[in-house]
């Protein structure tokens, strides 16, 4: 409110100059045009006059031209009254109807008076011109006093106006002082409720940090297991293959050596070092596609997801629908990442715990933001966002990181007997955006 206050007196001050400066401003021009209209009068009779004294057609043709140009200056000074004061449109044309009759009687004079008789002359000038010339005259002098009035009425307006805004103006500085006091008080009350607030979120931050130790140890236990489940695969699968390749391709080797060995025993041997060979390259696949899909990286996003979901259909059988729409190829590898992590660990959840039959996954691109969906007819659980249950494990809590971290969020909807729908929104850079627009006007 001092701000608004000190505001509203600038405003008052440049309004009062404003307003004082127009009320004079047109009051002089209005005087200036009169002063024209009554100078161009005087010089009009005074040229009647002096051709009357010297009548000879030099003169008369001299008048006439003084005639013109007074003529002119005349419309020149009613076109800027008009434009000076519009709200005087009527007087402007009731002067221009006087001033043009006037006229009508002057232009005719040097045509019509040049060989007229000086006593015929003087009787046209004071019954004539004298008196339209006086009736003028007295017009201008009323619209000067008409002018004199308004400006004196103005003053007293512009007088009135800055006392009802001085008035205004102690109204708001009074509000204001007013305001303060409340605003003080409201602090004082805001500062005790801040103060409750920061005892409470540091008793829910202790909590949290309880929490994050938990999963921190969690994460190590989980990162100790990957290690042993890779292990344990590379030892029990690819190592016991490659022994097995090995010893076929030393029996082929042998039997080759000691001579007298059939084809068929051969061939019989190098295919199943051949089967083996097939069976260690597949375990290989299989353990880079869960550690990290080429594709990913070669093909992008998209690709990469329908190879999963062709896996996750050959492993569980559930059938799988796939749509995406408008999805970039060059997306950051954040983004790729976190997408194909969430949809991997929703595809586990689904077949672990769901029992659905049927899931379905979209990727869509819009303008600013890549939206994910994953949703299963699944049988469903009871989840909250506020308080996720701890049934819900780890899954769900490392799918909202994974979204926190590429800037994005994840929600999660679902109930018993409706199955799952798991949403993640990431937003994009503007340069995706721009290409992703580029590509829709193509």
């Amino acid at each position: 409110m001092l701000v608004l206050s000190a505001a509203e007196a600038y405003r008052i001050q440049s309004s009062v100059s404003r307003e004082h400066l127009e009320i004079y401003r047109g009051y002089v021009a209005q005087e200036q045009i009169l002063t024209v209209l009554r100078r161009n009068l005087w010089l009009a009779g005074n040229y009647v006059r002096d051709f009357f004294i010297k009548t000879t057609p030099e003169q008369a043709w001299e008048l006439t031209t003084q005639l013109e140009l007074l003529k002119q200056e005349n419309e020149a000074a009613l076109a800027r009254m008009s434009v000076e004061r519009p709200s005087g449109l009527e007087t402007a044309a009731q002067l221009r109807t006087s001033l043009n009759e006037f006229w009508a009687v002057l232009e005719p004079l040097p045509h019509t008076m040049l060989k007229a008789s000086d006593d015929e002359q003087f009787d046209f000038l004071q019954r004539v011109v004298v008196p339209k010339r006086g009736e003028l005259y007295t017009a201008l002098l009323a619209l000067s006093d008409a002018d004199s009035r308004k400006l004196q009425e103005g003053e007293a307006e512009f007088s009135e106006t800055r006392k009802r805004a001085t008035w205004r103006l102690v109204a708001m500085l009074g509000v204001g002082v007013l305001l303060g006091l409340a605003v003080a008080k409201l602090s004082l009350g805001h500062a005790e409720n801040l103060e409750r607030q920061a005892q409470r979120q540091y008793a829910e931050t202790e909590q949290t940090k309880g929490e994050l130790k938990r999963l921190s140890a969690r994460l190590l236990e989980m990162e100790e297991e990957g290690k042993r489940q890779l292990s344990r695969e590379l030892h029990d699968e690819i190592g016991q293959s490659l022994a097995l390749l090995q010893i076929e391709v030393s029996r082929a080797l042998a039997a080759t050596r000691r001579g007298g060995t059939s084809d068929g025993d051969l061939k019989e041997h190098l295919g199943r070092a051949r089967e083996l060979a097939e069976r260690t390259v597949q375990t290989i696949r299989n353990i880079t596609l869960l550690l990290r899909p080429a594709l990913l990286d070669d093909l992008g996003l998209v690709p990469a997801l329908q190879f999963q979901l062709e896996h996750f259909l050959r492993r569980s059988g559930i059938a799988c629908d796939f749509a995406e729409d408008g999805v970039a190829e060059d997306l950051p590898d954040h983004v790729k990442t976190c997408v194909y992590r969430v949809v991997q660990e929703a595809l586990h959840n689904c077949e672990k715990h769901s029992k659905a039959s049927q899931v379905a996954v979209t990727v869509r691109q819009s303008e600013g933001w890549l939206t994910v969906q994953v949703k299963d007819n699944g049988r469903g659980f009871v989840y909250s966002e506020q308080e996720p249950p701890a049934s819900a494990g780890l899954g769900l809590l490392g799918m909202r990181e994974r979204a926190s971290i590429a800037g994005g969020d994840l929600s999660v909807d679902s109930a018993p007997g409706k199955g799952t729908r798991i949403q993640l929104r990431i937003p994009l850079e503007p340069r995706f955006t721009e290409t992703r627009r580029r590509e829709v006007m193509a």
